[in-house]
């Protein structure tokens, strides 16, 4: 079992779905938004670092599962907050071991300034972040980490349009993330340019329906200060609907990758659900 098998797995679970139209803050002091999601994959299938999709060499199959809870809270009209606290179960097999582990990742959190459309149908609003290494981050290769050991920092704007009267929206996400060096391991993951587009259609005022082209493309590794070929990507495409149940807005879906290089290449499932607290 290699660390950088755990590594990917882990990073392609932090690639969530969006809030449903996220670029209108929550527009008071105060309002929160909830959610709660779980992704589940399960697979033996990978992107090698040529891009090629293909068996794990050597065997082996992953099983990983997360949670992962959003809450945004509104400071002011044009401002909120958002928290992500993900929570990881990893199950690593191969013909010479099984490897476990279960426990908090890495913790994000963003401020949000809807500069531009508040109120109005076409939004336009900057996210600025960052990704603290809490989740335990071990050397040793053979115990599987569940976080990446080093502070993010992530400048996203965002863009979206409500159609409205027609039922529909549509929103783009454009970023970057500046990944600092690992000290401990000396190793520099390189920053990553973000990407994002989504359209969702409410057939009723009861249910949504939501597609999301969403992915990541990185800079070289840097491992002992000297530049290497390793620059993982992803592209996936994400299918999801949801429903109102009272206040709760119950969420299944799927997301499949696309096309990548040093990423799990199996299928994601995806349930959770959303909701207005006040």
């Amino acid at each position: 079992m290699h660390r950088t098998r755990s590594l990917t797995a882990l990073a392609v679970l932090t690639l969530v779905s969006t809030p449903l139209a996220a670029q209108w803050t929550q527009g008071a002091f105060g309002k929160i938004w909830f959610k709660s999601a779980l992704f589940w994959q399960k697979t033996d299938q990978e992107f090698s670092i040529d891009g090629e999709r293909r068996t794990r060499i050597g065997g082996g199959e992953s099983n990983a599962r997360a949670i992962f809870t959003d809450i945004i809270v509104g400071i002011r009209p044009d401002i909120d907050v958002w928290v992500q606290i993900p929570f990881f179960d990893f199950d690593f097999t191969d013909p010479a071991q099984n490897l476990q582990k279960t426990g908090f990742g890495d913790v994000r959190a963003w401020v949000r300034w809807q500069f531009f459309g508040r109120g109005k149908s076409t939004p336009i609003a900057l996210r600025v972040g960052a990704k603290a290494p809490i989740g335990d981050s071990p050397i040793d290769a053979q115990i599987i980490p569940l976080g990446e050991g080093q502070w993010d920092v992530e400048f996203i704007g965002e863009i979206g349009h409500s159609f409205w009267p027609a039922p529909i929206y549509a929103e783009v996400w454009l970023g970057y993330r500046a990944r600092f060096e690992n000290t401990t391991t000396r190793k520099d993951p390189g920053g990553e340019y973000l990407y994002l587009a989504e359209v969702g259609v409410q057939p009723t005022t009861h249910s949504l329906l939501k597609a999301t082209f969403d992915g990541l493309f990185a800079r070289a590794l840097k491992s002992e200060g000297l530049v290497t070929g390793n620059k993982r990507r992803i592209a996936t495409l994400q299918f999801a609907g949801a429903w109102r149940v009272g206040p709760i807005w119950p969420e299944i879906g799927i997301r499949i990758p696309l096309s990548g290089r040093e990423f799990p290449a199996g299928p994601q499932f995806v349930g959770g659900f959303s909701t207005q607290i006040r």
